[in-house]
């Protein structure tokens, strides 16, 4: 063999060596000579990720606001879907997605579903519901800490505290084996309820409570609070005497679109510096 065979002999060896490349997305891929003139070719174990991906659950507004501020970047953009008439709204910000000039992988994301307070899911998941006398007293000795007596937007109109409607709470477990006559509402807006209790015979007792209450009510987690306003509601069966008592969460609807509102003008306020789109990313 002659000393030029001997070079390309060398040269073309020297060539068939593993050798490690990069490929476009950074991955290290380690190539090499697998026999018959073909390449093999494996992936190596990355030091470091190629670029951010995945998607993060966030459970309220400020977690959202300090995760987008950590990640945001040319082509971050916020997609907010509402229907504040229903008190909805959720939350997608993209953290990787298009600028006006190139395109980008939005696969990276941040979705925000609002979570209502668990004091909240209670007095809505209670409302409108009907309860004998053992159910309601139980319910609202549960609940009392977040009765108030006063609405901060019109202090003139004075509510029930929380220790009368524990009062009344009270009284009504110690009157569940009566027979209720009648309720009535008297000018000082209590309600009225004339009753027949098994110890007392025949004397008939009155047992009051106020026709409407107040209470603080927070929908979401880490969210503000808003003054709801409660219509107790009752009624009496005429022929067992057997009382059912409920409540009415006033303009419920009203506040819960404030709320949703609420989101979505943090939301504008925290990232002045990124598109904000009502709608949905594709």
């Amino acid at each position: 063999m002659s000393n030029e065979q001997n070079m390309i002999q060398t040269a073309l060896e020297a060539a068939r060596k593993p050798e490690i490349i990069t490929a476009p997305d950074g991955t290290p891929l380690l190539i090499y000579p697998n026999g018959n003139n073909s390449w093999g070719c494996n992936s190596l174990a990355r030091t470091e990720p190629d670029r951010k991906r995945g998607t993060t659950q966030l459970h309220d507004t400020d977690s959202l606001i300090k995760f987008v501020q950590k990640h945001k970047q040319d082509g971050s953009e916020i997609y907010i879907n509402a229907d504040f008439g229903k008190g909805y709204i959720s939350v997608i910000a993209v953290l990787n997605g298009d600028t006006a000039t190139e395109s980008g992988f939005g696969d990276h994301r941040a979705v925000f579903h609002p979570k209502h307070t668990p004091d909240a899911s209670a007095w809505l998941q209670n409302n409108h519901k009907r309860m004998n006398q053992a159910d309601f007293a139980a319910f609202l000795t549960n609940n009392a800490r977040h009765i108030v007596a006063q609405n901060p937007s019109n202090e003139h109109v004075k509510y029930p505290t929380g220790a009368e409607v524990l009062d009344f709470a009270l009284n009504l477990e110690y009157t569940e084996k009566t027979t209720f006559k009648q309720g009535y509402r008297e000018q000082d807006g209590r309600i009225n309820f004339t009753f027949q209790s098994e110890d007392a015979g025949k004397n008939e007792q009155n047992l009051k409570m106020y026709e409407k209450f107040g209470i603080a009510f927070t929908p979401y987690l880490n969210g503000d609070s808003f003054f709801v306003e409660a219509a107790l509601k009752f009624r009496i069966d005429k022929n067992n005497g057997s009382l059912e008592l409920w409540y009415e969460l006033q303009q419920i609807h009203n506040v819960m679109e404030q709320a949703a509102r609420g989101i979505a003008d943090s939301l504008q306020q925290a990232f002045e510096d990124l598109p904000i789109y009502y709608g949905e990313p594709a």
